[in-house]
């Protein structure tokens, strides 16, 4: 896959890794968008903050269904409703998805810290973010998700 926007290629190859490690399944990622606003799309989305040499965040919506595999997966339990286990796991993989992306980025001596995470739940919402938007969709075996990209160059 071939990324137009050089920042966005450690977040694919951070979520790549991540589900191979952690699930052993691949991810695909569909044609990147771009959007003035940030729209929810999706049922569990989780927002983290980017400060350093790059500034904005990065918002993981994750479908449901997705969401309840995570953390079954994670937890060994199985889950339906979008709860605080749920949401707790998936902004923990969102976490951990960026915590790799830093590392990627700092190989490229782009240095950058990540905040706390932030989750809104529900559709059709819209999350503020100061930048434009750039989503990168992700198809995976156990389920779909979103990672987009809200940042700029210091």
């Amino acid at each position: 896959m071939e990324f137009f926007e050089p920042f966005l290629e450690p977040f694919y190859l951070a979520a790549d890794n991540v589900f191979k490690n952690m699930f052993q399944k691949d991810i695909q990622s569909g044609l990147i968008q771009y959007h003035d606003n940030f729209i929810t799309t999706r049922e569990a989305n989780i927002n983290i903050g980017i400060i350093g040499d790059l500034a904005g965040s990065v918002i993981y919506s994750f479908s449901a269904e997705l969401a309840f595999n995570i953390s079954s997966l994670i937890m060994g339990m199985n889950f339906n409703e979008l709860n605080g286990f749920v949401t707790s796991a998936v902004a923990e993989l969102s976490n951990i998805i960026s915590g790799n992306t830093m590392t990627y980025l700092s190989e490229q001596d782009c240095h950058c810290e990540i905040k706390t995470p932030e989750v809104f739940l529900g559709i059709d919402s819209m999350i503020q973010t100061k930048n434009s938007v750039f989503t990168i969709p992700i198809r995976s075996a156990i389920g779909n998700f979103e990672i987009n990209v809200a940042i700029e160059s210091r």
